[in-house]
């Protein structure tokens, strides 16, 4: 679609990645079921309904790359063109669930200076996520976040007691290795005489 080639190692670090990731956001499975409030789970839906949520995350992206892209206008414009759709969605759901609550108390109720950072810090992620799928490419940007999430996980070790695994570990540095080799083996480009 956007006329770029992978090699095989390329392909194959994309796999690795896959796969480290989902070892690291995987928890361990604990055989207590006796807790109360447990609800029955679909295991063949749950991964379906990822793996259809990924497909169309993926489409989005590589759509996303060709409009930076391949379009004149700039990348704030289509930043302003893509945040409205998500304003009129979030506002129509805001009403629909706490519309009583938001006329009654103002629309910025309860929000303090750790909500209005959260705001900025998110605003400043889509500007930045925008300009590195505009001077990159939308590989480049899964890459970097497959490397938050396991900084996050990292993180979490000294702020919440998280304990590290064996499954953690290996999915860590299947993500790490995914890095190096996409990196490493970018096909050659043809030469054009």
């Amino acid at each position: 679609m956007l006329n770029k080639r992978l090699s095989l190692l390329q392909w194959l670090s994309l796999l690795c990645l896959f796969v480290g990731v989902g070892l690291v956001q995987l928890q361990p499975s604990t055989k207590n079921t006796s807790q109360k409030g447990t609800t029955e789970q679909n295991s063949f839906l749950g991964l379906l309904s990822v793996i259809v949520a990924s497909l169309m995350s993926g489409f989005a992206g590589i759509y996303f790359e060709k409009l930076l892209k391949n379009t004149p206008q700039s990348l704030y414009l289509r930043n302003v063109q893509l945040g409205f759709v998500g304003v009129v969605f979030g506002l129509v759901t805001m009403y629909l669930y706490d519309g009583p609550s938001i006329v009654e108390n103002g629309f910025f109720y309860g929000y303090d200076f750790v909500v209005w950072i959260v705001i900025l810090l998110q605003s400043f992620g889509g500007i930045l996520v925008a300009v590195v799928v505009k001077y990159s490419d939308n590989i480049l940007k899964s890459f970097a976040m497959s490397a938050a999430i396991i900084l996050s996980c990292i993180a979490s070790i000294y702020l919440f007691d998280f304990l590290v695994t064996l499954q953690f570990s290996v999915g860590a540095s299947l993500a790490i290795l995914a890095v190096f080799m996409y990196n490493k083996f970018v096909p050659n480009r043809p030469t054009v005489l």
